[in-house]
């Protein structure tokens, strides 16, 4: 009895100490009204959605989008108590790979452009924050592509994380305390 004690302390300690390695792929594509997700870690899907859009989107008014984004700072105000924990998480973390691609298209050449420039920005900020709060070990690959005679989306993004567990497991453990 005191042996198998003593054998599953020493391999908890050990899982504490050895850093976990996850990779993590997002998938979201969109052609002719027709929508695919799929959320996948280490190589098991662990979430999988296919619709069709049966309405065009349209525009939303000025007060919805004020409404909308109120409630979306209220969340994030919620969260962010927890913000210096995740961050004591992220800075042990390493980055070993991130990889996203996106293609872009609205069927006009104009519209097209404008988008695929504000996706580079959206992606180059996402980058500096990674850089800032992640310790990175290989150059990101992101790329933009435009497609200026269709409507189309496809954004692939993958991702291997290593976390230190007992890091991870000290944090959670902070902030559940608080």
């Amino acid at each position: 009895m005191w042996m198998a004690i003593i054998i599953s302390a020493i391999i908890l300690l050990v899982l504490l100490i050895v850093a976990l390695s996850a990779n993590v792929m997002l998938h979201i594509f969109y052609e002719e009204k027709r929508w695919r997700i799929k959320v996948s870690i280490v190589g098991v899907v662990v979430y999988k959605k296919r619709f069709t859009q049966h309405k065009p989107i349209q525009t939303t008014p000025g007060e919805e989008l004020k409404a909308t984004l109120d409630t979306m700072t209220a969340d994030l105000r919620k969260l962010r108590h927890s913000f210096p924990y995740l961050l004591q998480i992220t800075r042990t973390a390493e980055l070993h790979q991130l990889r996203w691609h996106t293609t872009i298209g609205t069927g006009d050449a104009a519209a097209a452009g404008t988008l695929s420039g504000v996706i580079w920005t959206l992606k180059g900020i996402a980058q500096q924050l990674i850089s800032q709060n992640i310790q990175v070990t290989k150059p990101f690959d992101i790329q933009v592509n435009p497609v200026f005679h269709a409507a189309v989306f496809d954004s692939n993004f993958q991702c291997i994380v290593s976390i230190r567990t007992g890091k991870a497991m000290q944090a959670i453990i902070s902030n559940v305390r608080r």
